[in-house]
């Protein structure tokens, strides 16, 4: 008969990271999917069902500001998680916060280039290619706003996490795996800005 006291898998603190570390992979691994599957269903129907022949408005010029401050909170975490690493909880505490403002001011100009660009769309198309545009556009960018949403919630906890000092350059696993998610809403944005702008 097995004993009760009988070690876990997980009580070593090493499989436990290895076991995090995969876990969020995994995850990214199926949100990559989705994106994919949602750039791949944008080109299908932008060269497909409606061609070149369309013309569409411009993108509002506020994404290029947008994508830069993403750009930097990348820049930003990747600060913060070096700095725990090196055991400089003060640098830390400042980076994250940093990432969190920058993220929220990405949601910010997210939200004005959305209003700004929803008159040239109506007067431009008629029904069918308005709704090609939501897709093109509304879906693909709220899609991602929504993650980055996501992403601030445990930002906001790794972050008070920080300034509570919970944090040490041996124990940081919650801050490797925000920068994670963090870096994959970078990268993604990047692909649905490129594709968006070769679309239009």
């Amino acid at each position: 008969m097995e004993s009760a006291s009988k070690t876990s898998p997980f009580s070593s603190r090493q499989a436990r990271v290895a076991a995090g570390t995969l876990g969020m992979r995994l995850f990214l691994l199926s949100l990559g999917v989705l994106f994919g599957a949602s750039v791949i269903g944008y080109v299908a129907i932008r060269v497909l069902a409606i061609g070149h022949a369309l013309e569409l408005p411009g993108l509002p010029p506020g994404l290029w500001l947008s994508t830069l401050l993403l750009v930097v909170s990348s820049v930003t975490m990747q600060m913060g998680l070096a700095a725990v690493r090196q055991g400089r909880p003060r640098r830390l505490r400042q980076a994250l916060a940093a990432t969190a403002v920058l993220g929220l001011g990405f949601l910010v100009v997210q939200t004005a280039c959305w209003l700004a660009w929803a008159a040239p769309m109506q007067e431009a198309l008629g029904a069918t290619e308005r709704m090609f545009l939501l897709k093109a556009f509304y879906v693909l960018t709220g899609l991602h706003a929504l993650h980055v949403i996501g992403g601030l919630v445990p930002l906001t906890v790794v972050t008070s996490r920080a300034w509570a000092g919970r944090y040490t350059s041996q124990n940081h696993d919650g801050v490797v795996y925000t920068a994670m998610y963090w870096h994959f809403l970078d990268a993604v944005w990047l692909v649905l800005f490129a594709t968006l702008m070769i679309g239009t």
